[in-house]
């Protein structure tokens, strides 16, 4: 698995620049089975926006491409899902889609991590840029990339809204760079109510590096409790930010340069558990665990970047990236048998 890896995993950049807690995570921290089987479901919207591949295609095709040895065999979740919109931004082409759930009444807004060279430049421009607010500085790259997608995230919801007036939660995710971006997206609209209908939102990133300074990172915990309480409901807003273990990015920017998370209750995923992280730890990225009911050797001992939710983001990418290109090449109705021929035959 380890051998075939061709995307960054960051687990250098965890060895020179993440800290360990002084906190050891234990079984009285695992997060409840229901939160982690919930994470993981809205993960698969997370990952599917990090394809080059036409969501509407894929969604379209879902029940094949979901099924045994196909790239996203196990995202079962996608087959009840309905696209709102798919749209790349006009900075650095990031892209991203907006879902309907069903069965859940959830709109869900999924934003890109970092695909291309041309937005891995963005990721480097961290310099404080002010924040509209006047509360704090954010990241330059992060803000100018989140500008550039925030005209097609707010039309697709408004098209959601207006389509599924039954919607009860709207949902923001994101993976890396594009959990960044999700946080900024959420203080717009925590902070600005007229911009969506008043229902509950939640707010879930995985590997997402730290976004803005101190004052700003303050701001936005000030804005979650004024949402929260204008709404008498403490859980009106959710929060889940998870990071994950050898993943360097959650390191990043550092905090030498006054980069700071948001979140003050991160959750902590390694060796396929989930674990609830106290808030005097918020900006720590690695943590000792001791557990008492391990079961086996992990399916990802050496953790990194793209194995959240008990998956290899990776292998699914590279399967997806491989099938936007081939589509490109001839007819759209011979991509199974050209899978089959690459891929079932010749596993990875």
């Amino acid at each position: 698995m380890y051998a075939s890896e061709k995307f960054t995993n960051f687990r250098w950049i965890a060895k020179i620049l993440a800290t360990y807690s002084p906190c050891t995570l234990t079984s009285a921290d695992l997060a409840s089975e229901t939160l982690d089987l919930e994470l993981a479901e809205i993960g698969q919207f997370t990952e599917l926006a990090n394809t080059t591949l036409s969501i509407e295609f894929i969604l379209k095709n879902i029940h094949v491409l979901s099924g045994k040895d196909y790239p996203l065999e196990g995202y079962d979740i996608l087959r009840e899902s309905e696209l709102i919109s798919d749209f790349t931004g006009k900075v650095a082409h990031l892209h991203g889609f907006v879902a309907w759930r069903p069965k859940t009444k959830q709109l869900i807004v999924s934003t890109s991590g970092t695909r291309t060279a041309l937005q891995a430049l963005y990721d480097l421009r961290a310099f404080m840029h002010r924040h509209p607010s006047k509360r704090g500085g954010v990241h330059q790259g992060f803000w100018k990339l989140y500008k550039g997608v925030r005209p097609f995230i707010l039309e697709g919801l408004r098209k959601g809204f207006l389509e599924h007036e039954e919607v009860s939660e709207l949902v923001v995710t994101g993976h890396s760079m594009g959990g960044a971006v999700s946080y900024l997206l959420s203080l717009d609209l925590l902070s600005t109510p007229d911009v969506v209908p008043n229902i509950p939102i939640k707010l879930v990133v995985f590997g997402a590096p730290r976004p803005g300074d101190q004052k700003l990172a303050k701001y936005w915990q000030e804005v979650v409790r004024d949402f929260r309480k204008r709404n008498n409901d403490d859980r009106f807003f959710q929060e889940y930010s998870v990071k994950a273990y050898n993943d360097g990015v959650p390191a990043l920017p550092p905090l030498s340069l006054g980069f700071r998370h948001f979140t003050q209750e991160p959750l902590y995923f390694v060796h396929g558990k989930l674990y609830c992280v106290p808030a005097s730890e918020s900006e720590h990225t690695l943590f000792h665990v001791e557990d008492d009911n391990a079961s086996g050797p992990p399916e990802h001992p050496r953790g990194g970047h793209n194995y959240y939710n008990k998956r290899d983001q990776e292998k699914t990418i590279r399967r997806m990236d491989w099938l936007d290109e081939t589509l490109g090449k001839g007819p759209t109705d011979k991509w199974e048998e050209l899978y089959n021929k690459k891929w079932n035959r010749n596993t990875t």
